[in-house]
């Protein structure tokens, strides 16, 4: 697995042996960069579920200005961390080790540009995309204007959701990418 763009390109990504952990698929994440190229320049990056740090790594290489990396277990927390340090990515990253969910619900700090969620499949589909929508904007966590972005398998469907735009829906094999925009006016009940 390597990084597919910008300064880091070719670089390879440690990953651990185990399944475990699935790592972003190098052509799926080579076709989400080219899809938010004009986006990720100089943007604050939240990679939710971030395992090996390979989407948060590639958005550093493509011009990201920091990235957070949410993860949850601890041993995937210490590989992405390795990741981090042997790029020479650490002082525009910052590692939490916490439940996703559970992060963005407390969120209370400045909105990010882009905000990418890459959930065990089964986790996903049983908690779906729109309360997770709901929450990312309730709390701020993706600035209005900004991008979500989530991973899924191509059978799990998205849909609209209220102040979030769907800009695309692609099937990758089995991986769908779903990329939804903050709406700048948000619609009252």
């Amino acid at each position: 697995m390597r990084i597919s763009g910008g300064e880091l390109r070719g670089r390879n990504i440690l990953v651990p042996k185990s399944d475990a952990i699935r790592p972003t698929q190098d052509r799926v994440r080579e076709a989400l960069f080219s899809i938010i190229q004009c986006e990720t320049p100089g943007a604050r990056f939240l990679d939710l579920f971030a395992g090996t740090g390979a989407v948060g790594l590639e958005a550093l290489s493509r011009g990201a200005q920091r990235a957070v990396f949410v993860e949850m277990s601890a041993k995937h927390v210490e590989i992405l961390r390795r990741n981090i340090d042997a790029f020479g990515k650490s002082a525009q990253s910052e590692v939490a080790r916490a439940d996703a969910y559970r992060y963005i619900a407390g969120y209370c700090g400045e909105g990010f540009d882009i905000a990418f969620a890459d959930p065990p499949y089964a986790l996903g589909e049983e908690k779906g995309y729109e309360s997770v929508l709901e929450t990312l904007a309730e709390r701020g966590v993706v600035k209005l204007g900004g991008l979500f972005i989530a991973e899924m398998t191509a059978a799990q469907k998205s849909g609209e959701i209220a102040g979030w735009e769907l800009l695309r829906d692609r099937t990758y094999g089995k991986t769908r990418i779903c990329l939804w925009r903050r709406s700048e006016v948000q619609h009252l009940p």
